[in-house]
């Protein structure tokens, strides 16, 4: 499909009104046409590797996703298939094209993906940071890597950027829930001294937000809330 093809077809499946909605949740400066994410992953099936690399860069934030979703979910080997992903992670510039386009790591391939992403974690451009850590959260909050995960925390240069940190808030919420003892003891441990107060606080917000967090364990996230 060119370029041309897909503004036509996303045109054609947009929504005015959620288009409104969706510019300001994703307070991103790219365009949007207002086409509901479904439709777009349904348009995306349709695009080539080599069509999604020739669209243009931030013109249209539903083009931008469509370029992730084919780049995320195209199976190549490792070698080929990181080489696009670190180009693309340099264009990300919002949260919603960022979160929408997480990689199912091969089981084949896991120890290579890891320290792909982990090495995401100290870029100084926060949405590949974040693109980093949303991969991590998709695919490696688990007993043989929770550990290296929250050890790959500490060496993120971006805290204080805010979606960076609520980033990282997510992950640790989620991981209270797939890893709870773990999680607990990073939280009364080196969370402390990694995490700043927000993405702290806002990691226990999460928790207690959760329907997956027991409510024992909501409880006591209040004791453990930081002031400074």
């Amino acid at each position: 499909m060119n370029y041309n093809e897909l503004v036509k077809l996303l045109h054609e499946n947009s929504d005015e009104k959620y288009n409104r909605f969706n510019a300001a949740i994703v307070n991103s400066s790219v365009p949007t046409m207002g086409v509901r994410l479904p439709t777009v992953r349904k348009i995306a099936k349709s695009v080539t590797v080599d069509e999604a690399l020739s669209y243009p860069v931030h013109e249209y934030l539903e083009v931008d996703t469509i370029v992730g979703i084919v780049l995320s979910s195209v199976k190549l080997p490792f070698e080929e298939k990181s080489a696009l992903l670190t180009k693309f992670a340099q264009t990300i510039e919002n949260w919603s094209v960022c979160d929408c386009n997480t990689v199912k790591v091969p089981k084949a391939e896991r120890k290579q993906y890891f320290q792909f992403f982990k090495s995401m974690l100290p870029s100084a451009m926060p949405f590949v940071c974040r693109y980093g850590v949303v991969n991590l959260l998709a695919n490696y909050l688990d007993d043989e890597y929770i550990n290296a995960v929250f050890d790959s925390l500490q060496t993120i240069v971006t805290y204080g950027h805010y979606y960076v940190d609520m980033a990282v808030a997510w992950l640790v919420a989620t991981a209270a829930a797939k890893c709870r003892n773990v999680t607990f003891a990073y939280l009364v441990g080196d969370g402390k001294r990694v995490l700043n107060v927000f993405t702290y606080n806002k990691a226990l917000q999460k928790m207690r937000d959760s329907y997956r967090i027991s409510d024992d364990d909501k409880a006591a996230t209040y004791a453990l809330k930081r002031s400074e």
